[in-house]
């Protein structure tokens, strides 16, 4: 790709969708603009970009989806899920004991892995979850990604991207050649298209945001205006996520990082009131070096039998035939 179309395509998605990207991004938007022409039937990639400067709403739109930077799998960086299921769950379940309300929102799930994710986590630790009111929402700008995790149909490949066979027999049922997330999880989800430049309404605060590996793709000014955002539709002392190593700019205006819990934030409103005691809720429950040990990507063919049988899951055909 042109210096000038590539150019172009950055003004382009930071006008629209708001990313701030360097040109340490040319290879991947170059692949992924190359694999769009061939799939759409343009000769080259400058009478791609000479019907975009026309203007044509639909067609930016789809070039913009297109180059989505989506880089997802289920229990992503598996101890930051693994901290949240042992640790924050029961502190949260204990402090909405009265209401019996959980709110949670994942901003830019890409195809749900994450929303599913926090799903699973919950159905582990509220074993009572049938009396309470549970409601995860996922949002991401892509329509593809978003169609995709409403239907939670995932490939063998996609499931084994971090969750062993206990969590997928647990999870999932075969559908075909592919993997159906269970109905239970699928209740508990609701996935919307978002912009994450325009505003969006919701009746209630969220207990937990989850914003992983999203907001470092924005310039400075819109990392600001975004964190604002997220902030006010959060509940007093509500907890936020953000990827590990992510860093943005002005979150202490309206965060307290948690010492000791990598990525987690816990929001300035009503925080004397809701104060997590990091230490309290670490000494509930404490993970074995089996759970920390847990890949974040177990290879199909080294899939652990479980330990109540002799089922090993490779593809969702020979679970069936078993």
């Amino acid at each position: 790709m042109k210096k000038d179309d590539f150019d172009y395509i950055l003004g382009l998605l930071k006008k629209y969708a708001g990313w701030d990207l360097g040109e340490d991004r040319y290879f991947i938007i170059d692949r992924k603009i190359y694999n769009f022409v061939r799939e759409k039937g343009y000769s080259t990639v400058e009478d791609l970009i000479a019907e975009l400067r026309m203007g044509q709403r639909g067609l930016l739109w789809s070039v913009i989806e297109a180059l989505t930077l989506s880089d997802t799998c289920f229990y992503r960086d598996y101890n930051v899920f693994a901290n949240f299921e042992n640790h924050i769950l029961p502190h949260i379940k204990e402090a909405n004991r009265g209401s019996k309300k959980l709110r949670i929102w994942s901003l830019g799930c890409s195809s749900g892995q994450e929303t599913y994710s926090i799903a699973m986590a919950i159905k582990t630790k509220f074993k009572d979850i049938s009396d309470w009111d549970i409601k995860i929402i996922g949002t991401d700008i892509s329509t593809v990604s978003i169609q995709k995790a409403q239907k939670g149909i995932y490939s063998s490949f996609e499931v084994q991207m971090g969750l062993n066979a206990r969590k997928i027999i647990d999870n999932f049922q075969p559908e075909k050649n592919q993997w159906q997330i269970n109905p239970d999880l699928m209740k508990m989800t609701e996935f919307k298209r978002y912009n994450m430049l325009d505003e969006m309404t919701f009746p209630e605060g969220f207990d937990v945001i989850f914003c992983r590996n999203v907001l470092r793709f924005f310039s400075a000014d819109a990392q600001r205006l975004m964190i604002n955002h997220i902030y006010h539709h959060q509940i007093s002392g509500g907890l936020l996520y953000l990827g590990v190593g992510e860093r943005i700019i002005g979150i202490e205006d309206y965060y307290k990082s948690i010492n000791g819990m990598k990525c987690l934030y816990q929001s300035r409103i009503g925080i004397e009131t809701h104060k997590l005691s990091v230490e309290e809720v670490k000494n509930k429950t404490i993970l074995s070096e089996e759970e920390y040990a847990m890949p974040k990507f177990v290879r199909p063919n080294n899939l652990r039998p479980l330990a109540s049988g002799n089922i090993k899951i490779v593809d969702p055909q020979k679970y069936r035939e078993e």
